[in-house]
């Protein structure tokens, strides 16, 4: 099935870009300015005290490094089916199935929302395991590790939240096949990641600090720039219709895109905050979230 979309006469290629890069350099520089005030980190309650709590979250953090790696190499990269995304052509402005193969495979958002996922779990059960056989961590490397959590987690609610209610209705109007959005690598992008990020967040010990909320920013920014590079210079094609910078409304879309990424993050940001004096209600919190955010079943199957 393929679909022409109009421009109408308009590209706002320029203000979008603009908007972009200012809103990348702020977020670094508020980043920079801001990185050491969230004041030091208790990394008993991150990575435990050295005994069973340690080596509980290595096993956690580390099985949940593989799944991220065997999902991107053995289902993904190294998977000779092709594919299927539904993506637009940027010259010929028509929305297609389009079968991607490798590492192209790695292109979308959802992917770095993998990647990152993955590198959050592997550091973090790393350190733990420094942790649990008495090694001297030093306080950036700990930061480090909640840092890409929370980036981690910000994508990840960030991809969950427009699957489930940007992509797969405007698929479901448009009359697209859903069937590729519910294979098992999917899963793993759209909501294991979500949820398995979750459970660090309410028993792993790990916080999303104030001080890290650009790195959203940031993340959202650089995909951007790269969708943009990956059309003009790449494939010639964006993974994802709502991201051209050229309709009318596409500034203005693009800010809210970045406006989604702080909600993001902020409700990681709040859900951290609330579980230090009220662990109930923050579960019951992220539960709420996750059944709001995350889909394993298409919404035509009865």
């Amino acid at each position: 099935m393929v679909r022409r979309v109009s421009l109408e006469g308009y590209d706002r290629s320029l203000i979008s870009r603009v908007l972009i890069v200012l809103v990348l350099i702020f977020s670094i520089l508020f980043y920079i300015l801001n990185y050491d005030k969230g004041g030091p980190l208790n990394i008993k309650n991150l990575h435990g005290t050295g005994s069973i709590d340690t080596w509980l979250r290595v096993v956690f953090r580390l099985s949940c490094a593989y799944l991220a790696i065997h999902t991107a190499l053995f289902w993904m990269v190294l998977n000779p089916v092709p594919g299927i995304m539904v993506v637009l052509f940027r010259e010929s402005l028509e929305v297609r199935e389009y079968p991607s193969e490798g590492f192209e495979k790695l292109g979308t958002f959802s992917s770095w929302t993998l990647i990152l996922f993955g590198a959050s779990m592997l550091l973090n059960g790393l350190i733990s395991i420094g942790v649990g056989v008495g090694a001297e961590i030093p306080s950036w490397l700990v930061m480090s590790g909640v840092s890409i959590f929370a980036t981690g987690f910000g994508s990840a609610a960030l991809t969950a939240l427009v699957v489930r209610h940007v992509i797969i209705p405007s698929m479901v109007e448009n009359g697209e096949n859903l069937d590729h959005m519910f294979k098992p690598h999917e899963h793993v992008m759209h909501n294991l990641a979500l949820i398995l990020l979750s459970i660090d967040l309410l028993l792993g010990g790990m916080v999303v600090l104030w001080t890290l909320i650009s790195l959203s920013l940031i993340v959202g920014a650089l995909y951007l720039i790269f969708a943009e590079f990956w059309a003009i210079r790449g494939g010639g094609y964006y993974v994802y219709e709502f991201i051209d910078p050229r309709p009318r409304f596409a500034p203005l879309f693009l800010m809210g895109l970045m406006g989604v990424c702080l909600i993001s993050f902020c409700i990681g940001l709040a859900i951290s905050e609330i579980k230090e004096d009220y662990p109930l209600l923050a579960m019951f919190a992220i539960v709420l979230f996750l059944s709001f955010s995350v889909r394993f079943r298409d919404p035509s199957t009865k």
